[in-house]
């Protein structure tokens, strides 16, 4: 579904005409907010991705993809792919948990070990004396959409539910629909719930190691 679309069934929905600037600013607005709202809801496997970092000779920091939102933290995840290195694990780990337990001046060079994510930078451990290629799985943001040749993020499959909160966010501005619309918090929490079973089915879900002796499920 093109963003066309979308915005030409707000148009008829809230009786409005495509010269209404007004109008179409809020529905930017709305479809991008929308758009963020339903990709922080949860980890989607539909926003995972791989990109490939190539570190220079001499320097700890890496730029991270322009599109990255959140790292796919999963052991092994990071790993040194270049040809005729040893393809070991790259240990991804909060700053903080890189300050206590790993803290090194920088002057250490070498195969990097150790990473963590500051700003708009990864940061290696050792620093790499060598130009390294490291697999990097992380979680993209949505793009942000300016005008109707710009693409919707969130599959298609899903855009029903990005039209409802599109729509709520649209009466929210005051827009009222020409038929009457009501739609509540219990229809888009339904409707993301399905989304969220679709997901899991086709790219997988989270695992939890419970131990049996210290899990108790709650009755209420």
């Amino acid at each position: 579904m093109s963003v066309t679309t979308v915005l030409q069934s707000a148009l008829y929905r809230f009786g409005q005409t495509e010269d209404n600037a007004r109008f179409k600013d809020d529905f930017y607005q709305a479809i991008n907010d929308a758009q963020n709202d339903f990709c922080n809801l949860r980890s989607w496997g539909f926003l995972r991705t791989t990109t490939t970092l190539t570190t220079v000779d001499g320097t700890n920091t890496v730029a991270l993809p322009t599109d990255f939102a959140t790292p796919y933290n999963i052991n092994g995840g990071m790993v040194i792919s270049t040809s005729g290195y040893s393809g070991n694990i790259v240990e991804l780990m909060p700053y903080e948990h890189w300050l206590v337990e790993h803290w090194e001046d920088g002057t250490e060079e070498g195969e990097p070990t150790y990473a963590y994510i500051l700003g708009d930078y990864v940061y290696l451990s050792p620093t790499p004396d060598d130009e390294y290629t490291i697999s990097f799985p992380y979680y993209k943001k949505p793009t942000t959409i300016d005008d109707s040749s710009d693409s919707i993020t969130i599959p298609e499959r899903y855009q029903e539910t990005l039209r409802k909160m599109i729509w709520r966010r649209l009466q929210d501005c005051g827009y009222a629909s020409v038929t009457e619309m009501q739609i509540s918090d219990a229809d888009i929490q339904r409707l993301v719930a399905n989304c969220a079973k679709d997901d899991i089915k086709r790219y997988g879900g989270m695992t939890f190691n419970l131990p049996g002796s210290s899990f108790t499920r709650s009755t209420i």
